[in-house]
């Protein structure tokens, strides 16, 4: 386990701040945080009780002088605001949300790993999708986002954000798997993991449980990247992931939607049995440090 002085040291950097603040800003952020008697996720600020926002480094700094951070998460929609908790449980609050394919592999095979993730952006580009499609190296898997501001306001407004989100990653899924599988590599999975809350890693955080950070690859030099990039003494970092092309997503999400349809409702949060606020309180403080 990284001891407390290597955490500080990390999240002193001011590029490691920016980048996970860059990621952070605008969608609803969890910590993971370690100690001796494990692991605790916190979503919630443990002072009020709202939800973690990291808009400002400032306002990141002032965390990291009061709990020991190992990770840091976004999730995959942005929200119109997140002040309460009921704005974050409200699936009408979504304003865009981010398509990401999840490729969970062996150390072992982490060549593979970028093989997958190279199979998936060469299928995104021959639907016209290029330039707002970024990739992260997390831990033992590759993350293949396309960012959500590639799929445009007018889109949003035919297809909730959720449904967008997920239908496109179900069809791309569906439309690669024959490669994938052509890769013959067991341990490699591409997995559809959008929901109501999903959370993934911010660049530059540090994984869960490896001594490893995530770093963003430029889609364009895949073949160039080394698994010693990730080291955090000498990471290597593709700092221009946030580009993207408005609208650029429009049409493969539309030919998504009709082939695969909207998020399964009955695993929506919306559709759930609600708890009261109260009891969503109690739930998540067991969770909190």
């Amino acid at each position: 386990m990284l001891n407390r002085k290597i955490l500080m040291e990390h999240y002193s950097r001011e590029d490691v701040l920016r980048e996970i603040v860059k990621y952070c800003r605008g969608r609803w952020c969890a910590f993971l945080i370690k100690g001796i008697e494990g692991s605790k996720i916190m979503r919630y600020d443990r002072r009020d009780f709202r939800p973690i926002v990291l808009d400002t480094v400032e306002k990141f700094r002032s965390y990291l002088k009061i709990l020991p951070i190992r990770t840091v998460y976004g999730t995959v929609h942005f929200y119109k605001k997140i002040e309460r908790f009921e704005d974050v449980k409200d699936l009408t609050n979504i304003l865009t949300s981010e398509p990401v394919w999840d490729i969970d592999n062996s150390m072992m095979e982490w060549r593979k790993t970028l093989q997958a993730a190279e199979i998936v952006y060469d299928f995104l580009e021959s639907k016209g999708v290029r330039r707002s499609v970024y990739i992260k190296w997390s831990g033992e898997g590759i993350h293949v986002h396309l960012n959500s501001n590639s799929i445009s306001e007018e889109v949003y407004k035919k297809i909730h954000p959720l449904d967008a989100a997920y239908s496109v990653v179900e069809y791309v899924k569906g439309k690669v798997e024959e490669k994938i599988h052509e890769l013959n590599c067991t341990s490699l999975r591409v997995e559809n993991k959008i929901d109501p809350q999903r959370l993934f890693t911010a660049p530059l955080t540090f994984h869960k449980s490896l001594n490893v950070v995530t770093v963003c690859i430029n889609p364009e030099q895949l073949n160039s990247f080394s698994i010693e990039y990730v080291d955090p003494k000498k990471y290597v970092h593709y700092y221009g992931w946030d580009r993207f092309v408005d609208g650029e997503a429009d049409q493969l999400v539309f030919e998504a939607y009709e082939a695969v349809g909207p998020y399964p409702k009955e695993y929506a949060a919306g559709k759930r049995k609600r708890r009261r606020l109260d009891e969503e309180i109690r739930r998540w403080q067991n969770y909190m440090i």
